[in-house]
C-alpha cells in the first residue's frame, strides 16, 4: 500500500539526507584525496548546523552545533565546505523567475518542500490548488510529485515525457491558430 501524505513527508524529512549521500557520490579520485587528507589530520567532516562564522587572522572562526547535540562549539578552520546541497524548499524565493510565477499565483511549493507542486501530467499547481494547464514543470523541481529526478537518466526521461505531452497538446486542432506556421500558437 502507498504511504499517506504525512507518512511520505516524514520519510522525506528523515531519510532524504541519507538517500542524497548515497545517490550522488563523489569521483573516486576526489574521494582518494579526501581520504589521504583525513588520515593526515588536515581534513574533517562534521555533520552540524552552522551558527556563525567570522574572519579571524586569516582563518575562519566557526560556531556550529553538531547533529543531535545541543551544545554549540567554536573552532578555527582554514576553509569550510558547505555540502547541504540545493535549497529545494527555497527555490521559489531564490530564483527571480520562479518567484515571479509564485507571486502571480501560478506555482506553489510541493508539500514536501522539494520543489514545485505538479499534477501527475507535470502541469504546475497554482497557489489556489488549481492546475495551470499551460505551465509545465520538468526535472528536479517536480520531484515532490515524481520522486527521484536528480540524476541525468531520470531528468532526461521526465523531460521527454513532458515534451511528449506538450507536443500532444500543440498537435490538437483546437490549440493551433492560423498563425501556427509563423510560430504563434494560442491556447
Amino acid at each position: 500500500a502507498a504511504l499517506s501524505p504525512p507518512e511520505r513527508a516524514r520519510l522525506v524529512r528523515q531519510l532524504r539526507v541519507f538517500w542524497d549521500v548515497h545517490r550522488f557520490r563523489i569521483a573516486p579520485q576526489v574521494a582518494s584525496v579526501l581520504d589521504r587528507r583525513h588520515a593526515a589530520g588536515t581534513f574533517d567532516t562534521i555533520a552540524a548546523r552552522l551558527v556563525a562564522s567570522n574572519d579571524e587572522d586569516g582563518s575562519l572562526a566557526v560556531s556550529f552545533q553538531r547533529r543531535g547535540q545541543t551544545r554549540i562549539e567554536t573552532a578555527s578552520f582554514d576553509a569550510v565546505i558547505n555540502t547541504t546541497g540545493p535549497a529545494h524548499g527555497q527555490a521559489l524565493q531564490l530564483n527571480p523567475a520562479l518567484s515571479s510565477l509564485a507571486e502571480a499565483g501560478l506555482i506553489r511549493t510541493d508539500q514536501y518542500g522539494l520543489g514545485i507542486e505538479t499534477s501527475l501530467d507535470s502541469r504546475a499547481v497554482g497557489r489556489d490548488g488549481r492546475i495551470i494547464t499551460t505551465l509545465f514543470v520538468a526535472g528536479p523541481l517536480a520531484r515532490g510529485t515524481f520522486g527521484e529526478l536528480m540524476g541525468l537518466p531520470e531528468v532526461a526521461r521526465h523531460a521527454q515525457t513532458v515534451a511528449t505531452e506538450i507536443a500532444r497538446l500543440l498537435d490538437t486542432p483546437a490549440t493551433i491558430s492560423a498563425n501556427a506556421a509563423r510560430g504563434s500558437v494560442t491556447s
